[in-house]
């Protein structure tokens, strides 16, 4: 096993053909919307945490702050990592490993074989990735999903058409992790929610809600969504209070009413993605979005809490 790698149970389980699940707080998921649909996972699936990896290794602490916590009147250190989280099994559903992280501040190569490494000793034989990304697409509308890079399996399951990644240039972890994998034998997929491009300040219910529908789909399980739609509720009722609130709101709205029309009349998988200028305007208005984010931050308890 990498040395990296510390275990939290007394040995990693015996699985049979495990997906790994991931998603890391970075450069494929900025709003840690992704992240978040791991964590709700987590949460209602009762998942338990089996490994992670040692956070000195590969995050600057002055940029990956560690957070206190108080719990029964004592400071906890709750430091940056990933974390690999194993799911009790279910009759008639696959056997599912979840991985959350934070994308490293260095040492990419390393931090991709201890990956691997845990991958392959659970058995993996596939790995999905959870992103998120701004697009042209409105709040008012359920969030679009896009597949990349699957393999028949996976888009057969999923029901979505995969695209080939085309892009150059800078680039993520999950795009160097991907790669990393397929080198090891490990096929590797990645599923990205689009979520509007001027509500960026934390993670979209709506979007988590279209991740976990998704990954329901490709596991076989059923996950209870109750207090999921509860978020978005809220979510829809403080995104509207903060349009009306801009010094400008019809300029905003009529952005959006635009976004919805061409939202309307296309596939909302094929919704596209910023910044693309499918609304001509769009530009015009980003003071009018940092209104937005500032309004909508003041009622969240942080970026990085789950919907």
């Amino acid at each position: 096993m990498h040395p990296s790698v510390r275990l939290t149970a007394a040995e990693l389980p015996r699985l049979d053909s495990p997906l790994v699940i991931g998603a890391f707080r970075g450069w494929h998921d900025g709003t840690g919307t992704a992240v978040a649909a791991i964590r709700y996972l987590r949460t209602e699936w009762g998942a338990v945490e089996v490994a992670n990896l040692d956070p000195e290794r590969y995050y600057d602490m002055t940029v990956a702050r560690p957070h206190v916590q108080l719990r029964n009147d004592e400071r906890i250190i709750r430091w940056p990592g990933t974390r690999f989280y194993v799911v009790p099994s279910v009759a008639g559903a696959r056997d599912v490993v979840l991985l959350a992280g934070r994308e490293p501040s260095f040492a990419w190569r390393n931090y991709c074989d201890a990956l691997c490494d845990v991958m392959v000793e659970l058995g993996a034989k596939q790995f999905l990735a959870l992103g998120s990304r701004p697009a042209l697409v409105p709040h008012t509308r359920p969030a679009g999903i896009g597949l990349t890079d699957a393999d028949e399996s996976l888009s057969t399951l999923l029901g979505i058409e995969p695209t080939q990644g085309t892009y150059q240039g800078p680039t993520g972890i999950h795009t160097v992790l991907a790669v990393r994998l397929r080198e090891g034998g490990l096929d590797a997929a990645r599923l990205t929610a689009r979520i509007p491009s001027y509500v960026t300040a934390g993670p979209n219910p709506k979007a988590v809600l279209a991740l976990v529908e998704q990954v329901d789909r490709v596991t076989g399980r059923q996950t209870s969504l109750g207090s999921l739609r509860g978020s978005i509720m809220a979510f829809e009722q403080q995104t509207e209070a903060a349009l009306d609130q801009l010094d400008n709101p019809r300029q905003m709205r009529a952005q959006i009413a635009e976004m919805e029309r061409v939202y309307d009349e296309s596939d909302r998988e094929a919704a596209p993605a910023a910044p693309e200028p499918t609304v001509a305007e769009l530009p015009s208005t980003e003071s009018l979005i940092g209104d937005i984010e500032a309004l909508l931050r003041e009622r969240r308890q942080g970026p990085d809490s789950a919907p």
